[in-house]
């Protein structure tokens, strides 16, 4: 039996530090039609690779929701963050990340995890 994936959202690589902005367009598995995130709310979240187990994340952020133009109009599918300089100045390493969506009932929706490399910076305070 092989062993799933888990890591299936985008690897990001960048220097600690830097303003990052994050996009994800959501789709349907099946027939790839946009997902609508409308009345969602989102968060992104971030723990070392090495402390999975984390029940704390190192870094946990609201997103946005977008919109994005489709054939029938625009379906708001895009969900966006921003890592600020003081989100990941005094990173560095391998980590993870997640997204959780809460939909207007209250269920949540956490569509598997992705891998961030984030490089040392070596000029801390130039990022204050």
């Amino acid at each position: 039996m092989e062993i799933p994936n888990i890591y299936t959202l985008p690897f990001y690589d960048f220097v600690g530090g830097s303003t990052e902005e994050l996009a994800f367009h959501f789709y349907f598995y099946k027939n790839k039609k946009p997902f609508d995130l409308y009345s969602c709310t989102a968060n992104f979240s971030i723990v070392d690779y090495a402390n999975k187990r984390a029940t704390k994340p190192l870094v946990s952020k609201p997103m946005t929701i977008r919109a994005e133009p489709d054939r029938d109009g625009e379906v708001y599918n895009v969900l966006s963050v921003t890592l600020t300089p003081i989100d990941t100045r005094n990173l560095s390493g391998k980590y993870i990340y997640q997204i959780s969506i809460r939909d207007v009932s209250g269920a949540i929706e956490i569509p598997k995890q992705g891998i961030l490399h984030i490089i040392n910076n070596i000029n801390k305070p130039f990022t204050n």
